[in-house]
């Protein structure tokens, strides 16, 4: 009987600026484990099963970490013809498992390795792939698939009970019980029914918003728009001086305090277009280790106009616990506040 499958493919250490195009461009599936990454691997765990598999695990030092179980599903238990739900940070996509072969470093076709700035990755004879700076990418396993959608907004298709599955941190799980869900999904985006009229009001006129906020606003008046935003949600708000003697190191651009939850939100502001770096989390980090607002607890947002943020970017905010925004998330956020009072 047909499964269905969530499936990160984040994999390990500089992995997912890999992962990605593999999926997205070339059709497979990853995971990491690249520790155990060759077709004798594979052939051992399929004929000796969860022994085997363990059995190797422990003779490289590993012990029995928990996560193998990730490992094992996407080798044994997911089969062909089984569908593969893999979430992305607002959106989701759907694939079909293709066949029951599974790919190691030894095995995958290395012309398709490449990043999503399309450089290539190099494999090396220790049987790991490396980046151009050298660092070894924790990829090594895949699965070939086929795609059936692509980037679903997950709150204009997504009902409740398939967003909050889609918050589980493990790599994968079988997630056969959300299959109504998911055929629901299907059918409405294909036909171009999301939930509700809102929903779909907002998709259509948020990148039109995005459009204006570009083309008539200049980087201050960029950040005087992320001010009225916040104090259209309630907040009292601040913008430090650039030049205060006592800012000490890093920057925020708007500070919105919101008295009744006791909590001040610090922003970073950036009006930009493509790619935001690293640079923005960095400022706005140093920026709250320099600074604390008595009994608030604050919050680290950074709110740019970009396409998107760098892999770096995201992991590095992913680590702080702060919230990115991009330009078409904040012309959302924007759409679902209310226009009025922001004088756009």
């Amino acid at each position: 009987m047909k499964k269905y499958w969530l499936h990160r493919i984040t994999g390990g250490d500089n992995a997912l600026g890999f992962a990605h195009p593999l999926l997205f461009t070339h059709h497979f599936l990853s995971i990491g484990w690249s520790d155990f990454s060759s077709d004798a691997f594979v052939r051992q765990v399929q004929t000796g099963g969860e022994a085997a598999l363990e059995g190797a695990m422990q003779a490289k030092g590993w012990g029995l970490p928990k996560n193998r179980w990730n490992l094992w599903r996407f080798i044994m238990e997911m089969k062909k013809g089984d569908i593969v739900l893999v979430p992305t940070r607002q959106e989701f996509s759907l694939f079909e498992i293709e066949d029951d072969v599974i790919f190691s470093n030894e095995s995958i076709d290395s012309s398709v390795f490449m990043d999503w700035n399309d450089k290539k990755a190099i494999l090396h004879e220790d049987g790991y792939y490396y980046n151009e700076d050298g660092q070894p990418i924790d990829l090594g396993f895949y699965r070939k698939v086929k795609p059936i959608l692509y980037n679903i907004p997950r709150m204009w298709f997504a009902d409740q009970k398939l967003i909050s599955r889609m918050k589980i941190r493990q790599t994968n799980a079988d997630i056969s019980d959300m299959k109504d869900s998911i055929e629901n999904v299907r059918k409405a985006y294909e036909e171009h029914k999301p939930i509700n009229l809102k929903e779909k009001f907002i998709e259509e006129t948020a990148p039109k918003l995005l459009t204006l906020i570009e083309n008539l606003t200049s980087a201050d008046s960029f950040e005087n728009l992320v001010e009225r935003y916040l104090k259209s949600l309630g907040a009292r708000t601040e913008i430090p001086s650039k030049n205060a003697p006592d800012k000490g190191e890093g920057d925020a651009d708007v500070i919105g305090y919101f008295e009744n939850i006791k909590t001040a939100i610090m922003v970073q502001v950036k009006k930009h277009e493509g790619v935001t770096d690293e640079w923005a989390i960095q400022q706005i980090k140093a920026y709250k280790t320099n600074h604390t607002y008595d009994d608030y607890h604050t919050q680290m947002w950074v709110i740019s106009s970009c396409e998107h943020y760098s892999l770096r970017a995201m992991n590095e905010a992913d680590e702080a616990g702060l919230r990115l925004i991009t330009g078409i998330e904040f012309a959302t956020m924007i759409l679902n506040a209310g226009l009025e009072g922001l004088s756009l």
